[in-house]
């Protein structure tokens, strides 16, 4: 009697089409935050403190939100991984790409197709998000050389001379400062 080994398959189930619609899911969330960048990028060339400010609120909600799919996305893998019979640990961390082997054709293409489309999307957010942290640095660096233009080089209390021009006193008082 000859015998053929397989390997276990996932069945056509919901916890499949589950998945795909996470995936999809966190790829509109992801393009959300794409644009939330952008926007974030654009209010910092335009020097719009407000603007940056409410794409930070938006931005920490956005993020919330992707951590509590992301938890989701673990939750099923986890399961998908288990109805193949493997240990929780090593279910748990099993890609879409090891899963995809697991599934009928049909719904591996789509599963594919939504991972794929998901990296891709997570990629362009991240170049948004370099680009943002370069123009970060460098507003930082500028303002760092606007204060350090204008304080007093050797760090003490400056005070004004009779003829009126700045000199350095080794201790101002908050009382003389104020009056």
């Amino acid at each position: 009697m000859k015998t053929t080994m397989t390997k276990p398959r996932v069945s056509e189930g919901a916890r499949i089409r589950d998945l795909i619609t996470l995936l999809t899911r966190l790829s509109d969330l992801y393009d959300e935050l794409f644009a939330l960048v952008d926007e974030k990028i654009a209010a910092m060339r335009r020097a719009d403190l407000d603007a940056m400010r409410a794409c930070g609120d938006k931005e920490q909600l956005l993020a919330r939100t992707l951590h509590e799919r992301q938890g989701l996305r673990i939750q099923l893998m986890e399961a998908l991984g288990k109805e193949l019979g493997l240990p929780r640990a090593v279910a748990r961390a099993i890609t879409v790409s090891q899963l995809a082997t697991h599934i009928p054709a049909p719904q591996r293409k789509v599963l594919t197709d939504a991972a794929d489309r998901l990296r891709a999307t997570i990629a362009k957010v991240a170049q948004a998000n370099r680009v943002a942290g370069v123009i970060s640095r460098e507003l930082v660096n500028h303002l760092r050389w606007v204060f350090a233009a204008v304080r007093p080089q050797d760090d003490r209390p400056v005070d004004y001379g009779d003829a009126g021009v700045l000199v350095s006193r080794p201790a101002t008082y908050l009382f003389e400062a104020v009056g």
